[in-house]
């Protein structure tokens, strides 16, 4: 529903309180008075700038991961889960507390409004007012506009398809043996790695890497994932001694992969890593959204979306952005990425980006444990 539709079912007690924040003048006993001011106020781009200028980068925070949620409409859980997670610290009832009054505040801005209705008990969203506050978010920030076009970029599309029938075949010649700590041996992922599109070395040692797929102590980041997606597909499969290529994994191999499967492996992406990173859902679309139209640098991207970014473990946020997210939406051929002149990385969102978002919630998908 749009504003108009949403202020004239609202109840007038709450247009009541969106006036007073606002600050508008009109006749409070006219409900027709109260919708035609609100309507005309709300909407206006001065009025939207002054919100988000006003905003505490927590209630800010709050509002965006509203807004880039695609639902129809949020239970009050919802809306409360998503404050929580906007807080990032704090803990117990004073952070339960903080994010009831952010929900009040909402009310009280005109951002939801209780729905009537099939939709009763919930809360909806205007959806006009939901675009023009995330067009004029990213106007706000284009002090932060990188306009420096890298002097050669790498787009990698559709490669970590390729080169999961590359693991497929290599499987296919015969089975891997693994190691007692459930890897493949160094010389097997040395051989493997050298024959994908995308180079990686193997991993030396490092018991603090977890939380981000079955072996991902064991093998580099997006060799992980690629044998993580493999395993939950149920193409390989482990027996503690060996690693080898199923039934499934065979019919692949004989009928490839399809755009289908493509869109299944960034979800499934998605899905592995939006666990140990909550916020994930939003940093994915604010970042396709800032680097839509123009190149934006790691430094620029970093200021703006640090703050949102939690530490997880031995994780630290800078690590978590710039590795866990920004680098694996490059290999998910989310982002392409180049160097300018001074050797700083450059992002920049593709056609697919654009597409993937549009057509997909990542709020609403359940995250995957692989172990």
């Amino acid at each position: 529903m749009k504003l108009a539709e949403v202020l004239v079912y609202a109840d007038i007690g709450q247009l009541h309180q969106i006036v007073k924040h606002y600050g508008y003048e009109c006749d409070p006993h006219s409900k027709n008075d109260l919708v035609t001011t609100l309507m005309t106020g709300m909407r206006h781009q001065q009025t939207i700038r002054t919100e988000i200028e006003q905003q505490s980068s927590i209630t800010l925070h709050f509002l965006l991961l509203v807004f880039l949620d695609k639902r129809e409409a949020f239970t009050l859980e919802d809306l409360l889960a998503k404050a929580m997670i906007a807080q990032m610290e704090g803990e117990g009832e004073s952070k339960k507390e903080a994010a009831r009054k952010m929900v009040a505040h909402a009310l009280r801005s005109g951002w939801i409004f209780p729905a009537k209705g099939r939709l009763q008990g919930q809360f909806i969203i205007p959806e006009d007012l939901r675009e023009l506050y995330l067009q004029n978010w990213i106007k706000h920030l284009t002090v932060y506009e990188q306009s420096t076009q890298p002097l050669a970029y790498r787009d990698e599309g559709m490669a970590l398809l390729d080169d999961t029938l590359v693991f497929l075949r290599f499987l296919e010649k015969e089975a891997v043996p693994l190691t007692a700590d459930g890897g493949m041996y160094r010389r097997y992922q040395t051989q493997l790695l050298s024959f994908l599109s995308v180079k990686e070395e193997p991993l030396l040692p490092q018991k603090w890497r977890f939380g981000y797929g079955l072996h991902f102590d064991l093998y580099p980041d997006r060799f992980s994932l690629l044998y993580d997606f493999c395993y939950y597909k149920k193409w390989i499969e482990e027996d503690g001694k060996q690693v080898s290529l199923t039934g499934e994994g065979t019919q692949v191999l004989t009928e490839g992969l399809s755009e289908a499967d493509y869109q299944e492996c960034i979800r499934f992406w998605f899905r592995l890593y939006k666990r140990p990173i909550p916020n994930l859902p939003a940093m994915v679309q604010v970042i396709a959204l800032l680097t839509a139209k123009s190149w934006y640098s790691q430094e620029k991207l970093c200021q703006i979306l640090l703050p949102w970014v939690k530490t997880f473990y031995y994780d630290a946020p800078l690590q978590i952005l710039t590795n866990r997210i920004l680098k694996m939406m490059v290999h998910a051929g989310l982002l392409r990425v180049g160097e300018d002149r001074d050797g700083e990385w450059l992002y920049q969102s593709t056609e697919a980006c654009q597409h993937w978002l549009k057509n997909y919630n990542g709020f609403v998908d359940t995250t995957i444990l692989m172990k």
